[in-house]
């Protein structure tokens, strides 16, 4: 849970603050949620993950202040093991598109400045509804997920190659013209003697929204 208490300094000629990005922050808010979530996830069976994020946060549908609260889907999403080992992989439902770098990193890891306009306007909300399949070795997948544990910038554990499918319309929102969107993805964390451990990866998606 993330919480925000204001005291804004102003007057009647003094409207106080209005942040089009963050429309919990008004002149008429004093405290609030900003956002609550609640995680799920678990193995359903030893081929079956399935994984839930939901979140309460203010400002839905308002431009004037966080008067509008709303509970949403963040994830959710079914990871399906085509083989014991799980390097194999078919994702589906609503899941972070796995294009960039940054985007992918939960944004407790991130600085406050990489939210580049370029990929978020790309993919909004950096979700949406799809279908992936993905790969990578056992020993990778672990040092994907060992990044993100130790709170690394690691770019979470999206496989060594993705393909997929997606709406095209951001998180939440009904496709309006039928057309999906496209993308792949390649990345590799190389680990040296020292423990250092370098990513390098490539990602590219086509689409009309």
């Amino acid at each position: 849970v993330q919480t925000r208490l204001y005291s804004l300094l102003g007057d009647d000629d003094n409207p106080g603050a209005n942040v089009a990005s963050d429309p919990f922050v008004s002149d008429s808010q004093s405290a609030g949620i900003r956002r609550g979530r609640l995680v799920y996830s678990g193995d359903l069976t030893n081929h079956l993950y399935f994984y839930t994020q939901m979140e309460f946060f203010a400002g839905v549908g308002s431009t004037t202040g966080g008067s509008t609260f709303a509970l949403q889907a963040r994830d959710m999403y079914a990871d399906i093991s085509l083989d014991p080992a799980r390097e194999f992989r078919a994702r589906f439902g609503l899941t972070k598109v796995p294009y960039g770098f940054s985007n992918m990193q939960s944004s407790q890891n991130r600085y406050a400045l990489e939210r580049a306009d370029a990929i978020n306007s790309a993919v909004e909300g950096e979700r949406d509804m799809g279908a992936y399949l993905i790969w990578a070795p056992y020993d990778i997948r672990n040092r994907f997920k060992d990044l993100v544990k130790m709170g690394l910038r690691g770019s979470g554990d999206y496989g060594v190659l993705n393909f997929g499918a997606f709406n095209g319309q951001g998180i939440n929102n009904a496709d309006r013209n039928g057309e999906l969107h496209y993308i792949a993805r390649a990345a590799w964390p190389f680990e040296f003697d020292n423990g250092q451990i370098l990513e390098i990866g490539s990602s590219v998606y086509y689409g009309r929204y």
